[in-house]
């Protein structure tokens, strides 16, 4: 089984998945709409396992497999409580840098792609973050987690091939997910952002999967 056949075969789930979790939403039934985002999710953690399954390597013993069992379990966390939720999500990301960083380590390029992602971090919450309070610690580490995914994830395809350009963008996509969601926790985003988050984030999964069927 290669890429495009899981594509083919796992896409269509993600749909139905996308559409049910908005439709449950609208019709507040909350408890089951969880499900339906966690199974989405959960489809990451299948192409992950698989790909790293066919390509000779233990799913278990990858830190990037992890990062996806790790999105999934958060996802259920965050619509519960949203700040062990997003302390979780941290725990994926050092799984991600992790594996990220056994690809190709990080030069001057990915130092200076993380410095713009966090001072567009800290221009974006400029208003929030007087507020946080003794939310001010985890929030402030979270952005340099998820920026150092981004930094080192966007290096890749100069520094490992081509090949790894759809990881690269699944990195971006997390990044802008991941900053909707907490503007909308902080400040309140219009209702219409949810769908837009939600296509960003599973788009970023499936996105940064794909790169462990070249492994």
């Amino acid at each position: 089984m290669n890429f495009l056949m899981y594509s083919l075969c796992a896409l269509p789930v993600w749909g139905a998945a996308f559409v049910l979790y908005f439709i449950l939403r609208r019709a507040g039934l909350m408890r089951e709409s969880l499900i339906a985002k966690c199974l989405g999710s959960f489809l990451s953690v299948v192409s992950s396992g698989l790909g790293l399954y066919l390509s000779g390597a233990s799913p278990i013993r990858e830190p990037v497999f992890w990062f996806f069992v790790l999105c999934t379990a958060a996802d259920a966390l965050l619509e519960i409580s949203f700040v062990p939720g997003m302390l979780l999500f941290g725990g994926a990301h050092i799984c991600l840098i992790l594996w990220l960083w056994g690809l190709a380590p990080a030069g001057w390029a990915s130092l200076i792609v993380w410095l713009a992602a966090y001072a567009a971090t800290a221009w974006l919450f400029r208003k929030e973050l007087p507020r946080l309070h003794k939310l001010l610690v985890p929030f402030c580490l979270y952005p340099a987690l998820l920026g150092g995914s981004l930094a080192l994830g966007a290096a890749l395809p100069f520094t490992a091939g081509p090949d790894y350009w759809p990881l690269a963008v699944g990195t971006l996509c997390f990044f802008v997910s991941d900053m909707m969601v907490a503007k909308s926790e902080l400040s309140g985003l219009d209702p219409k952002w949810q769908k837009p988050i939600m296509l960003l984030y599973w788009g970023a999964l499936y996105l940064i999967s794909s790169a462990l069927w070249l492994v």
